[in-house]
């Protein structure tokens, strides 16, 4: 009767989970521009509004409480559709078509470690990256948590010289 009673300690013990991963709380999200442009410092500042300017960087960032070493997180980002993708095509009578084209969507995901409570999502605006609305989801740990929609939009320059789009 002892060893039975031993064997099923030893399988109720291998069978059982070896504890849950903490939690991830999110505390706050925030959506803006950073700025590099002083040595050393990394500016954050919120807004919804990033100027098309080739190099501009911009981002998210997440505090969080959590007991893990690093989190899994995913961004679903809905790209926009551009003027020259959403038609111009000719059918064989020599009609101009204008159908337009689905939205697409990008999906990256990674292992982030949190700095201080915090992970960090940053892009650069591209040549020729289009301007528009935009949506992004952040998903940490299969939770959202933050969901921006923000626009890439031709500001004025400093000399007060109008956007060329």
């Amino acid at each position: 009767m002892r060893r039975r009673g031993f064997l099923l300690l030893c399988i109720a013990c291998l069978a059982a989970p070896a504890g849950a991963a903490p939690p991830v709380e999110i505390v706050s999200a925030e959506f803006g521009v950073f700025d590099a442009s002083t040595p050393g410092e990394l500016a954050f500042e919120p807004t919804d509004v990033v100027p098309r300017r080739e190099g501009q960087r911009y981002g998210w960032i997440i505090e969080l409480r959590t007991k893990k070493r690093s989190v899994a997180v995913r961004e679903e980002y809905l790209l926009p559709t551009t003027a020259t993708e959403a038609g111009g095509k000719m059918n064989a009578a020599g009609d101009r078509l204008d159908i337009p084209l689905p939205r697409r969507n990008q999906v990256s995901q990674r292992q982030l470690v949190p700095v201080e409570g915090r992970i960090y999502g940053e892009w650069a605006i591209g040549p020729g990256e289009p301007s528009g609305r935009r949506h992004l989801q952040v998903i940490v740990e299969d939770e959202v948590a933050g969901s921006f929609e923000y626009e890439v939009k031709s500001l004025p320059d400093e000399t007060g010289a109008r956007p060329t789009d």
